[in-house]
């Protein structure tokens, strides 16, 4: 069953005084199956952010479709895309986005609250996702009080208690040392492998990448190529090493750097 189809998507911003229009993506197609784990790679300025932020529904595409567990977010009106977007799609995002003022289990259980799930169902959720991430004894603390690699497992938790169709990850682990890293993508694995969480996760990080169960890469807004992971770890991320070389182009970019 796919949870996404993206047909032919394009996308070209024109900028506000003269000057040449900058096409970000071209006739890009995507499929990702129900449980599936799949990395997005390519070069500072490939167009990997642009087409996450058309998956998320920040930006519309200038043309193609989006289609997400049989819907197209574009045809919404601005009331029923709020709360398609707050059901159906979960996000992590490189810089946690928690709200320090909360505590982690308030952040954990904001899109529920959001719901007016019930006082029991959300107790039952929280107490599950957070022995599976292995945050349960930290649900009390405030989220200045814990490590980065906690934080992102925290925000983990909160993209995934409601269920959603798909999880969209934005370099998550970019902001976090290579213990912490190996952590979250091990929680990203987990939420896939028990959940059967559908994951579509941006990287430059091909360490991270090596986490998914296949990897498709952009260059120029277009697709360039697709890998799939076999039997052996090593041997994927050996074959995502040697695609990025061919690829070229600058892979270590800055955190604000349009990618």
């Amino acid at each position: 069953m796919s949870i996404l189809q993206v047909k032919q998507l394009a996308k070209t911003y024109y900028p506000k005084k003269d000057g040449l229009a900058y096409k970000a993506l071209a006739r890009f197609d995507l499929q990702v199956e129900k449980g599936e784990f799949v990395g997005v790679m390519g070069p500072s300025g490939s167009g990997k952010t642009t087409l996450l932020n058309m998956l998320a529904t920040i930006d519309q595409p200038t043309s193609g479709d989006i289609i997400i567990n049989g819907t197209n977010p574009a045809q919404l009106t601005n009331n029923k895309l709020a709360l398609f977007r707050r059901r159906e799609l979960g996000f992590v995002f490189q810089d946690f986005n928690l709200l320090d003022t909360l505590t982690v289990r308030e952040n954990i259980l904001l899109p529920l609250a959001l719901d007016k799930l019930s006082f029991k169902k959300m107790e039952e959720r929280l107490e599950r996702i957070a022995k599976l991430l292995n945050i349960s004894e930290i649900l009390d603390k405030r989220t200045s009080e814990i490590s980065g690699g906690q934080q992102q497992r925290t925000a983990c938790a909160r993209a995934i208690i409601h269920e959603p169709s798909m999880i969209l990850a934005d370099e998550p682990t970019g902001n976090l040392d290579s213990k912490s890293a190996r952590q979250v993508l091990d929680t990203l694995t987990s939420i896939n492998q028990e959940q059967n969480a559908t994951i579509l996760m941006v990287t430059h990080d091909p360490t991270a990448a090596s986490y998914c169960d296949r990897i498709v890469f952009i260059k120029d807004g277009e697709f360039f190529s697709e890998i799939r992971k076999g039997e052996r770890q090593q041997a994927f991320f050996q074959n995502i090493l040697d695609t990025l070389s061919v690829l070229g182009g600058d892979f270590h970019e800055h955190t604000h750097a349009r990618s």
